[in-house]
């Protein structure tokens, strides 16, 4: 699915993408053209774009003052924000702010960022007994339940729904209905879950945690595209 970009409305504070020079100069702006929009993302290298465009003054120019608010906790994290009035703009999942919106949220989709699929990686902590993603719903869980726990950064998130679609491609609907899940809040609080044994696996984009499966940290037992 495509990632897309979508508006909420109310008041809230984000950090600044902006440098001291370009603020200055919107300063000189009058204070009716310059348009306060906070945006926020993941801090991962798809909204890169964002960034550099912001130091390239790009916005500015425009007479917007882009405040970027980074959340590690993902697409749950930011329909919330969206729900509160804390953003006017963010670039999350398609499928996670649909089921939000479904359930209430006000928020529009207004614009694809990334029409490419996603491919999520599967990860295992690197001492896990089970070398495939097909396992998870074949052997029993770390703490000997019958059903995997997936670490989630919050429910309703993209690694939580990912978990549904993955378990019902591989084993089907009964697997999927009976995953349990740890919510770890972000991928740091996923690497603590593995680590400490409080999850069997965890979903997330899969070059973002390519440096721990690299490091060793992590194994990648298979993948799934959105």
């Amino acid at each position: 699915r495509d990632i897309p970009q979508v508006i909420g409305a109310g008041l809230g504070a984000g950090s600044s993408l902006l440098g001291e020079s370009k603020r200055r100069s919107m300063r000189r702006m009058s204070s009716t053209a310059a348009r306060v929009l906070r945006v926020g993302g993941v801090p991962e290298h798809f909204n890169a774009p964002w960034h550099t465009a912001a130091k390239a003054g790009l916005f500015a120019e425009r007479g917007i003052d882009v405040r970027w608010t980074d959340f590690p906790g993902g697409t749950g994290a930011m329909a919330k924000a969206l729900r509160d009035g804390e953003l006017d703009v963010a670039i999350l999942l398609t499928e996670g702010i649909v089921a939000d919106i479904h359930r209430g949220n006000p928020a529009r989709l207004v614009g694809t960022y990334v029409s490419s699929p996603l491919t999520w990686g599967i990860h295992v902590a690197a001492d896990s007994p089970l070398t495939d993603a097909a396992q998870l719903y074949s052997q029993p869980a770390g703490d000997g339940g019958a059903s995997p726990r997936f670490a989630v950064s919050r429910m309703t998130s993209g690694s939580h729904l990912m978990a549904f679609v993955d378990a019902q491609q591989r084993a089907g609907e009964a697997a999927a209905a009976s995953l349990r899940f740890e919510i770890v809040g972000s991928l740091e609080g996923a690497r603590e879950a593995l680590r400490e044994g409080r999850a069997d696996g965890f979903m997330w984009e899969k070059f973002t945690t390519k440096p721990l499966v690299d490091s060793g940290e992590w194994r990648r037992g298979g993948e799934c595209v959105t």
